[in-house]
Order: C-alpha cells, then structure tokens, then sequence
C-alpha cells in the first residue's frame, strides 16, 4: 500500500505544475482538499454508524488529526509555492529528501533510533543537490528552498504521525480500526481545506481554471488527497518511520518519469547523476533501519 501511494503521489508532481498555470497555488490547494474532503465525509460517516463509539475518543482522535494536519498543510502549501518557481521533477527529487529527515527528527523525539547509516547519507546527498543544481536549469532557486522546507514539514508530519499511533495505541485506540483511521484523515484534511480557503480569499486573485486544470484538481483531490492521506494514515503507522522512508524513495523516481512523459521536464546527464546520488543516499539513511530488523 504505502508502495502505491507513492505512485500517486508521484502523479501530483506534473498535475499540480499543469493546474498552477492557470491557479494560484492557495486556490489550487482550495478546490483540492475541499473536494476531497467532501467526497470523503460520507465514508466517516458510514465507520461512525458501523462502530462503538463508547470505545472511540472521538475528541482525542480529532485533536491528534489537527495537529498532524498542520505539519501537513504547511508540507503542501510549501510545495505548491515553490512548484511556481522550479519544475516538477526537480520538486520531486527535492520532496524527496525527507527520507534523510525523517530519522533525524525521529532521533530528537525520541520516537525511534536512528542508525549510523544516516550521518553517510547526509553528505551524500548534499552531493546530490550541487549535481542536482545544473547551471543550465538554474541555480538553487527559491522554489527550490521552498521546496526543501515542505520537505521538513512532511518530514514531522511522517514523526508526528507515529507518535500519534503510538499515544493512541497505549491509551486503548488503534488508528488501524477503520473509524479511527478516518477520523484522523478526515481531521488533516479539514485543516488543509479551511487554511487554504481562508488564504485564498484574503488573497483575492482572481480564478481562472480551463480544461486542463479540472483534470489536475480531479486528480489530486481524489487519488492525491482522499486516497493518498488515507493510504498514510491508515499503513505508515504499521511500519517504523524510518523503514518507511525508504519504501518513499520511490516517490522522486515516479515524480520524475511522469514529469518527462507528461511536461517534458528537461534533464541533463549532470542532473540525473546528482538525482541518483540523493536516491543512493535515501536508501543510505534507511538500510541500518532495515539491518535491524
């Protein structure tokens, strides 16, 4: 499952570049997670009737989802901007990067152990980002930066997450029960609709949406965000954080195949070694994890 989710989110890459041609990115968010979290609402509802609510802290759940959610929407929000100023598969690649901050974070939270394996990795994908950075596609650019940022964001996200499960667990919830799970999808997603709405607004662009950009919003609302955040929400916490961020390494390979098959995103021999770099350091980070086990 969480190998399929990152497919999807592979997809989002060029999706989002197409749909931010004609949006700006807070009203791209906007009808994003608001359509998905409508088409969303009737499953909740659905678990809520076919579950005990006696055994399920509701209030708990939705407060825990809240603050996931915030990680989440700062982790968008941040990509979606920078989107605007960098390609969709240099995104991808620099997204990607979580997996190296995943078990740092982990470490200073004390929410799993981090391997030696991950001070190797570090220099090796710094080595990536200066391959990475072509002079022909630009330096490290704000987008770039912005990107980078979302993918700390995400990185507390994906700790937050299993520091959620854990506390839920040990007070008697499972976020594996259906109505759980849902609850907690259904309160990240709510954050992320509400802020973006409200940014949207205040912002005060005016809308503009073709064709094109329908399908890209369609996408990410449904398979972007209603499937993808229940995907990891309900499978990440089966998994430590860390293992997980390597099965995530897969994310930048898809964000980069669909972003050549689909906007032509250029690349150069330098770029595609830079990006392999920071693939080899991804797997770097997550291999003391994997030995463990």
């Amino acid at each position: 499952m969480l190998v399929t989710l990152t497919i999807l989110w592979g997809l989002t890459f060029p999706a989002t570049k197409v749909s931010l041609e004609t949006m700006t990115p807070w009203q791209f968010l906007a009808f994003r997670f608001t359509i998905g979290t409508l088409l969303f609402v009737p499953f909740v509802l659905h678990s809520l009737k076919r579950t005990s609510l006696s055994g399920l802290d509701v209030r708990r759940i939705i407060r825990f989802g809240v603050g996931v959610g915030v990680l989440l929407f700062l982790g968008f929000a941040l990509q979606a901007v920078g989107m605007k100023y960098t390609t969709a598969s240099r995104s991808g690649f620099f997204t990607g990067l979580l997996t190296l901050m995943v078990p740092l974070i982990a470490m200073a939270f004390r929410t799993s152990r981090t391997s030696f394996s991950v001070w190797i990795a570090l220099p090796v994908a710094l080595a990536g980002i200066y391959l990475l950075v072509d002079p022909e596609l630009g330096n490290l650019n704000i987008g770039d930066l912005l990107t980078i940022g979302c993918a700390l964001a995400f990185a507390f996200q994906m700790v937050g997450l299993e520091a959620t499960n854990n506390r839920l667990t040990s007070s008697g919830v499972s976020t594996g029960g259906e109505a759980a799970t849902n609850l907690l999808t259904l309160a990240q997603m709510v954050v992320i609709s509400l802020a973006t709405i409200g940014i949207a607004i205040w912002d005060g662009q005016p809308l503009s949406i073709n064709r094109t950009s329908w399908w890209g919003i369609g996408y990410t609302a449904v398979f972007g965000s209603l499937i993808a955040v229940w995907l990891q929400t309900k499978y990440q916490p089966k998994v430590p954080a860390s293992y997980a961020g390597m099965i995530f390494t897969l994310e930048p390979l898809w964000a980069a195949l669909f972003a050549w098959l689909l906007l032509g995103d250029p690349w150069t021999g330098r770029a595609l070694i830079g990006a392999g770099f920071i693939l080899l350091a991804m797997v770097i980070s997550s291999l003391g994890k994997q030995s463990e086990r």
